[in-house]
């Protein structure tokens, strides 16, 4: 059987160095290839100050909301003081948990005292944490609730919880860049194409980067894209992917036994 190739484009964090992640980890231990090549960057936020000032207000608020993984990773970074035990947490999707639970033990933290709220089905959005963070509460009239997020992002989560009375706040805790399209990333990103690699995507903005960085290199994404494939967890980043140009499509939770079982 040959080796199975992964490019795992997740987003990599300025703040937390270049590490593989423990799903990476996992995949490379089971014999597959895993290239990274971040399609997005992560940046600190276009002011510092503010997104301090709100991460240190934790204890005014009834319910945080970081939307993704870097969300968490930032807020987690910014706060010294422990989690407050009265502000919920709520994570989209179960790489966000697994990360604010690790992140909490290596602060010497104990999660198991806060209230967690994550959808834990694949491609779980904000419409399913929606759904889950209504068991927390029938009303919402007044309740303080905290969403930080990158720049930009969706504000469907935003605009539910403000029609159900809400009092909300929305914090960028982060910026996200596209990778430079420098000589060395090009040619990296030929050498990929040739493995006819499966592609890890999660987000629709790393394809519009994918699509710009092709450009770059002088070729037609569509063209290029018709012979890979990309893996995603979410039927929307599915629709965006064959639109770039994808020749196959996979939706597949992001969790390592899956990702096998569509490797081979």
């Amino acid at each position: 059987m040959d080796t199975p190739h992964y490019v795992s484009t997740r987003a990599r964090d300025s703040g937390s160095g270049d590490e593989a992640s423990a799903l990476e980890l996992e995949l490379a231990a089971a014999g597959v290839r895993v290239h990274p090549f971040a399609l997005i960057h992560v940046l600190p936020p276009a002011d510092p100050r503010a997104a301090q000032r709100a991460v240190d207000a934790l204890e005014d608020f009834q319910l945080a909301v970081p939307v993704s993984p870097s969300a968490v990773r930032a807020l987690l970074r910014m706060r010294d003081a422990p989690w407050p035990p009265a502000c919920a947490v709520g994570l989209i999707g179960r790489a966000s948990r697994e990360t604010f639970e690790t992140a909490l033990r290596e602060r010497g933290e104990d999660a198991q005292g806060l209230r967690l709220l994550c959808a834990q089905q694949a491609g779980a959005d904000s419409e399913a944490l929606w759904q889950e963070l209504q068991a927390l509460r029938a009303r919402w009239q007044g309740v303080q609730v905290l969403i930080l997020r990158g720049d930009g992002g969706r504000d469907w989560l935003a605009a539910t919880l403000r029609a159900a009375g809400a009092e909300v706040q929305v914090v960028e805790l982060y910026r996200r860049a596209a990778p430079a399209a420098d000589a060395a990333s090009l040619d990296r990103l030929r050498e990929l194409l040739g493995l006819h690699a499966a592609w890890q995507i999660a987000a629709a903005a790393s394809l519009d980067n994918l699509c710009e960085l092709l450009r770059a290199a002088g070729l037609d994404p569509r063209r290029e894209l018709t012979a890979q494939r990309a893996l995603v967890h979410h039927p929307r980043v599915a629709e965006a992917a064959r639109r770039a140009g994808f020749g196959r499509v996979d939706v597949v939770p992001f969790r390592a036994g899956t990702l096998l079982r569509a490797l081979r």
